[in-house]
């Protein structure tokens, strides 16, 4: 007798969407058939329901230490499981550079406190990075995030020499969206004295910066062959950088933020510093572009970006926008959303979705087949979907720490109902089943 077993489940597999039933055994997926599976100890009855893979979020902003009064682990990993996502990456914030120390302390923090499976970025380019890059391999986290303002400053050979440091130890190279020292830029000082409406911190990141930086990173993987994820993608002309060096059959892969696909910098006129984001909100044109480099491929995996930002902390940038945090919360809301904006709105199937939140990220960050698939042998991380059952975005519901959404108000179609991880149930109809420490670290 398996442990637990779905019924009348519409599964959505590699080779599409199937009616059948699946069952598991010591958080493994066991089997999956048409019919047939014998009784399990749990039975659940998924009829009308679609029953897809947990969703992967690659960039999740966790503050662990200096500001954990914004959002730690447990409230984090609640929102994810709320939402269908039963893995995060984690992009802590409260260090320019993570030290083994400091990657040791994060790993234990979440051992403790997350509800889902996690991983970690180390981050910066700094020369201790360089230097501590086989003890940081040691622990399990392989993928180094150079932010954006470090590589446009760096020479070609610091950041080829960083690649050829990285790459014998199985190591990524990944982009975040951090222009930081950019604001001391002498062009950019003088813009923040005259200008401080929430529109004007778009003109301290132009759009060929973007550009410039993914061409840079992506010349420098083909020199030394290097694996880089480039996130994220907020421009047309930066999609078609990623497509050029693409079908050069480099190892790159690319993401951007569901947010890049929802807003435009005019959403700014309304939201104002709500929609302050790194980089900034871009053209329609732009967003466009981006929803097609999805359909086509050359976009992989959409991330939520999630970053706890108080409403009272952006509240202030309506009168100065250079005093405010960037970012917004989105762990909740990224499978909701992005089902309604892509399905829901017939720009991309629902085994597309799949691809691009499950399948694409564990295959990028090394965590596929176990993550990422409804197969046999699998990790059970089952998320069932409602399509049949609207709700309406409620930021006084939701679970993150953060108090807003900018999609507040927002009609869904297409609800997690039921968070599966491990096969141990953690949500089921809105109702979090808290397991303390059920998170396990992952190796990526």
């Amino acid at each position: 007798m398996s442990e637990l077993v779905i019924r009348n489940a519409r599964l959505v597999l590699p080779e599409g969407v199937i009616r059948g039933e699946l069952s598991v055994e010591k958080g493994k997926i066991q089997e999956i058939a048409v019919s047939g599976l014998e009784k399990g100890d749990t039975e659940i009855d998924a009829r009308g329901k679609i029953i897809m893979p947990g969703v992967i979020d690659t960039c999740v902003h966790i503050r662990a230490r200096r500001s954990s009064y914004r959002e730690d682990f447990h409230d984090c990993s609640v929102a994810a499981i709320a939402g269908g996502i039963t893995t995060i990456i984690a992009m802590p914030l409260d260090q320019t550079t993570q030290t083994p120390k400091t990657i040791q302390n994060l790993i234990r923090a979440g051992q403790k406190n997350s509800l889902v499976d996690f991983a970690t970025y180390a981050s910066d380019t700094e020369e201790g990075l360089a230097k501590n890059a086989l003890k940081i391999t040691s622990l399990g986290v392989k993928s180094f995030m150079i932010p954006m303002w470090r590589v446009i400053n760096a020479e070609r050979g610091e950041l080829e020499q960083l690649m050829r440091t990285v790459k014998p130890l199985d190591g990524m190279i990944t982009t975040d969206a951090r222009f930081g020292e950019m604001d001391q830029d002498e062009k950019m000082i003088k813009l923040q004295k005259l200008r401080k409406d929430p529109s004007a911190h778009a003109e301290t990141r132009p759009e060929e910066i973007e550009e410039k930086i993914a061409r840079k990173v992506m010349e420098a993987s083909g020199h030394t062959k290097c694996r880089v994820h480039f996130f994220p993608v907020t421009t047309k002309k930066t999609s078609e950088v990623v497509l050029e060096f693409k079908k050069k059959k480099l190892k790159v892969s690319s993401g951007t933020c569901l947010h890049f696909l929802t807003f435009t910098k005019k959403d700014m006129e309304k939201f104002g510093p709500f929609l302050k984001v790194e980089p900034p909100l871009r053209t329609n044109e732009d967003r466009m572009a981006l929803w097609k480099a999805l359909e086509e491929g050359t976009i992989d995996t959409v991330a939520s970006g999630h970053t706890p930002v108080f409403r009272d902390e952006k509240e202030e940038g309506w009168k100065n926008i250079w005093k405010v945090p960037s970012g917004i919360p989105g762990l909740e809301t990224l499978l909701p959303v992005m089902l309604k904006n892509s399905v829901t709105a017939g720009r991309l199937t629902l085994e597309n979705v799949v691809n691009i939140l499950c399948t694409k990220p564990a295959q990028i960050f090394g965590l596929y087949p176990r993550k990422g698939i409804i197969s046999k042998g699998s990790d059970a991380d089952l998320v069932m979907v409602d399509f049949q059952k609207e709700t309406t975005v409620n930021a006084g519901k939701l679970h993150s720490a953060a108090d807003w959404t900018p999609y507040d108000g927002l009609k869904l179609k297409g609800t997690p109902t039921m968070t599966i991880s491990r096969g141990t149930i953690l949500m089921e109809d809105g109702e979090i089943i808290e397991k303390l420490g059920h998170g396990q670290f992952l190796a990526v």
